[in-house]
């Protein structure tokens, strides 16, 4: 959900509940004017309610933002070890080094270029996953010669195994948003809240009119929060491939330029 889409869903949540108060005391007034000698029962049945819904409001709210905590830190795990894997591909001879390098390049650029936008649609690229699978096969075929390459593909196969948990994390972090029905939980609690505010009939209007705006508010700016961090990958508040994006900026840089790339970074950082 888009900051716009939020802002007018928001709008207009308030305006009906401001609405739906002025018909519900206009109603309330004609048939039951004994409302306010119940405001001694009513008022700790509201606040029972509104204590349950903020509960589990606030709890869905933490857990959405601790996933998309977690998935942020999943792609930089997985951007990371592909960097890992790029470096450490030094230990082996110029053709499998030029290999494995390219392969990476590769990985990267179709993370970035054409994975990430079918992110958003809950979509992830084969085209991504048959070059992780060439990674594998690069890294696991090649028979080393002596102890130096032996011990490099021994990182390497460590190494690809972080880069493939990340991977399915990251994939798995596309459906690991609420259920519909719990959706139409919180819907049916904060429209309950909201309704309850309608049973305490305020000898000023005008106050009641603010105050039910403010909780009408309140609840749809947090569920608003639960939608915006319930999908990590879409929306004004999302995962960024950046860091696939600074890796890929030096396996260029280390591809144009493999000797004195460490003088060039050198300089840039004087």
């Amino acid at each position: 959900m888009t900051l716009v889409q939020g802002l007018i869903i928001t709008l207009c949540v308030v305006v009906a509940s401001v609405i739906g108060l002025l018909f519900a005391r206009r109603w309330l007034d004609k048939h039951h004017p004994e409302l306010k000698t119940q405001h001694d029962i009513t008022d700790p049945y509201s606040q029972f309610v509104a204590m349950l819904f903020a509960v589990l409001l606030g709890f869905m709210v933490a857990d959405s933002m601790q996933r998309f905590a977690n998935a942020r830190e999943t792609v930089q795990q997985e951007a990371s070890a592909l960097a890992n894997v790029f470096r450490l591909a030094e230990g082996l001879p110029q053709t499998n080094l030029d290999q494995l390098r390219d392969l990476c390049t590769e990985y990267a650029y179709e993370v970035v270029n054409d994975e990430w936008p079918m992110l958003a649609l809950h979509k992830d690229s084969p085209k991504a996953w048959v070059i992780y699978r060439k990674l594998w096969t690069a890294t696991t075929t090649y028979e080393p010669v002596t102890q130096r390459q032996n011990n490099t593909q021994a990182a390497l196969m460590t190494t690809m195994e972080t880069l493939g948990e990340a991977r399915r994390l990251r994939v798995e972090a596309l459906h690991s948003g609420l259920p519909l029905q719990l959706w139409a939980v919180l819907i049916l609690g904060g429209t309950a809240t909201i309704f309850f505010t309608y049973l305490f009939a305020a000898e000023n209007l005008k106050i009641q009119v603010i105050m039910v705006s403010m909780v009408s508010l309140v609840i749809c700016l947090n569920l608003f929060l639960l939608a915006t961090y319930d999908d990590p990958f879409n929306g004004d508040v999302r995962v960024t491939p950046s860091a696939f994006e600074t890796q890929l900026n030096l396996f260029k840089l280390e591809h144009e330029a493999p000797v004195d790339v460490k003088a060039v970074l050198k300089s840039t950082v004087k």
